[in-house]
């Protein structure tokens, strides 16, 4: 999977929550806090890991920058899975399934590290995309 499959993908997650936002909205305020929170993390996570992929696009040995990219994307799976634990019974299974396994497509250590190697000079534009989506979700979680 090339870096483009994964940031795409990560477009698709975003999509994906968006049209949960009514659900996010109807939620009790301790629930709306947490997501908002997790929004808040996974947004700065994937701050770190466009900066990782810059460094990679100037440096394509930097193994720091590798190890930093690759952790990022296991960190946004964790919170990913978090917001959805936190949407358990609260949202139809089929969708909650659905999250789940663009999260586990996207956050797959291998195909990661398989996909570095490949330049996509649009990766980090829609890693920005993303992290603005989070950071929009995160806002609205909270209003």
């Amino acid at each position: 999977m090339r870096v483009v499959d994964v940031t795409l993908k990560l477009l698709g997650l975003t999509d994906a929550l968006s049209k949960l936002q009514s659900v996010i909205a109807s939620a009790g305020d301790t629930r709306r806090e947490r997501i908002a929170r997790y929004a808040c993390e996974i947004a700065a996570t994937l701050a770190r890991a466009a900066t990782a992929f810059e460094t990679l696009e100037a440096k394509p040995g930097d193994l720091a920058a590798l190890r930093i990219a690759v952790r990022e994307f296991g960190r946004l799976r964790g919170y990913v899975e978090n917001i959805t634990e936190t949407l358990n019974g609260r949202i139809d299974g089929r969708r909650l399934a659905g999250i789940k396994r663009r999260l586990e497509s996207i956050a797959s250590e291998g195909l990661i590290v398989e996909s570095l190697g490949h330049v996509d000079p649009g990766r980090i534009e829609r890693l920005a995309a993303a992290e603005g989506y989070f950071r929009a979700l995160a806002d609205s979680a909270r209003t």
